[in-house]
């Protein structure tokens, strides 16, 4: 590296993203941001790590607020040596299957045209050297194989290509997969026909886990690729996904140390470890005793793990590194989720009046899926209870803080008197693409693979990790998060609105 040498990142307020930009301030690097809005300027710089690390003028930031827009980082390349881009269209929901019109217009065409843009920024710019590119594991990996359908007998290699899926799409994940294919084949193909004067390398991660160091509250701390682990801990017990993770800050590492000239251009490299999604059950109760005991975690989820043999030879030997265990992965989520967690005390009053309902009991082991925002508000026998249309659920007196569901999770009561019960199941439950449906063909959803990348929609800069459409700032749009409540009661409730098998509400 060069003394001065300016990085043009995008999607530094996604998870892998913020990582990225921690690692390059602190190797000296001068970091421009490419962010989808002003504010997300104002959200990087309070955070504590970057006051720490006082950048000053190495710090700056570009706003490009729509990604597929020709030209669209070229004044953000200006006078850059190296571009680093993990911006990519995200999966958002629990969906089984998505036209394939959609999948093109939300996933396929954003993901290649960013590319290209990136790519036609770096030439213009006549400065910069090479190109890092956040690929995906899903990206080298037929889908039929990562959901299980189709066994894998030899490992991944880093050369390893498959042709772009052209659909239909069975999920949202396969349609991201393919988007994710289909960016990787424009660049090499840009690569070998247009042959810039910069090289580019492209990394492959599995499921990345690991802190969100830039949350502060338990809904953002399990976001991502997290919100897959936090499921498992709460009881989920519907999934089937590839054995593959991989520290965040692994992945982060290496990004930063392929800058370096001594690491050969035009390069894959594959990063993860294969793993048994049910060992994190084990992991987490040894070394958090107290959230099981507590009621916080269960021991009752599971997830089907697919093996997936893979060769990160290349990598370990290239940049001279042991990858990150699996339980310290696990041990990471699992503590910063129980650091950033804060109970909230109980309010007693309303002023909400309530609808004609139906009394139900607390104690129950059914899960009823409820669109409408339930109000909380004093019971007839002095307990607390949430109210919906057509239901009332009577919780004990004498609520002081966390109330168990029969699958062992647990949701705090109101804060506030404006405070609906829907918003607490947002604050405290795990966003809805971590749950995959339950469709008779037995695949897994996919909606959390892979969620290394920053979500973006086509309209924005690219610079989010999550669902697409989102903001994954400390003013995030809970639009991401799971929008129906999961009610233990003593019998069905009838359900509002059409609620797809997984709880997730399609729109």
């Amino acid at each position: 590296m060069a003394f001065g040498d300016t990085v043009l990142l995008t999607g530094a307020t996604g998870h892998l993203g913020w990582a990225i930009l921690r690692f390059l301030l602190g190797e000296g690097y001068h970091v421009r941001c490419a962010v989808r809005k002003t504010e997300d300027e104002h959200t990087i710089r309070a955070r504590p790590a970057v006051r720490c690390l006082n950048p000053g003028l190495r710090l700056s930031f570009i706003v490009v607020p729509d990604i597929t827009t020709p030209r669209a980082f070229v004044a953000a390349a200006e006078d850059a040596a190296y571009i680093i881009h993990t911006a990519s269209p995200l999966p958002s929901k629990s969906a089984r299957w998505i036209t394939t019109d959609d999948a093109r217009e939300t996933f396929i065409k954003p993901a290649a045209a960013g590319t290209l843009n990136i790519l036609d920024a770096a030439e213009q710019s006549g400065t910069v050297r090479r190109v890092v590119f956040t690929s995906s594991i899903a990206a080298i990996v037929p889908i039929s194989q990562m959901e299980g359908k189709e066994q894998r007998t030899r490992p991944v290699l880093p050369e390893d290509r498959i042709p772009v899926d052209q659909g239909p799409y069975q999920s949202e994940f396969a349609a991201y997969a393919a988007s994710k294919c289909r960016a990787l084949q424009v660049a090499e193909e840009y690569m070998k026909n247009e042959r810039p004067p910069f090289d580019a390398v492209y990394i492959h991660p599995g499921f990345v886990l690991g802190a969100n160091t830039a949350a502060t509250t338990e809904k953002q701390a399990m976001r991502g690729t997290n919100s897959m682990l936090a499921a498992l801990l709460l009881g989920h017990s519907q999934g089937v996904y590839a054995g593959l993770s991989v520290h965040v800050e692994d992945v982060a590492r290496v990004h930063v140390k392929a800058l370096s000239p001594k690491i050969l251009g035009d390069q894959s490299f594959i990063l993860g470890e294969q793993v048994r999604w049910t060992d994190a059950i084990d992991i987490a109760e040894e070394e958090f005793p107290e959230l099981f005991a507590s009621k916080l975690l269960t021991t009752s989820g599971y997830y089907q793990t697919v093996s997936i043999p893979i060769d990160t030879s290349l990598t370990t030997d290239t940049f001279g590194m042991d990858f990150i265990s699996f339980a310290d992965q696990v041990k990471s989520v699992v503590g910063h989720w129980a650091k950033v967690r804060q109970p909230r005390g109980v309010s007693s009053s309303s002023t909400a009046s309530d609808p004609p309902t139906e009394s139900l009991g607390w104690e129950s082991g059914k899960i009823a899926r409820v669109k409408s925002a339930m109000v909380y508000s004093p019971s007839p026998s002095g307990g607390h209870e949430p109210s919906i249309p057509g239901v009332h659920l009577f919780l004990p007196n004498g609520i002081a803080g966390l109330e168990e569901h029969d699958y062992g999770a647990a949701v705090l009561p109101p804060a506030t008197e404006e405070e609906t019960w829907e918003s607490i199941i947002q604050r405290h439950m795990i966003p809805s693409e971590a749950f995959s449906s339950s469709g008779e063909s037995g695949g897994s959803n996919w909606s959390t693979a892979s969620n290394h990348t920053e979500g973006i929609t086509s309209g924005s800069s690219g610079d989010e990790e999550g669902p697409t459409n989102s903001d994954d700032s400390d003013a995030g749009d809970d639009s991401k998060f799971i929008n129906v409540g999961f009610i233990p009661i003593e019998k069905d409730v009838k359900e509002s609105s059409p609620v797809h098998e997984s709880g997730a509400e399609m729109t």
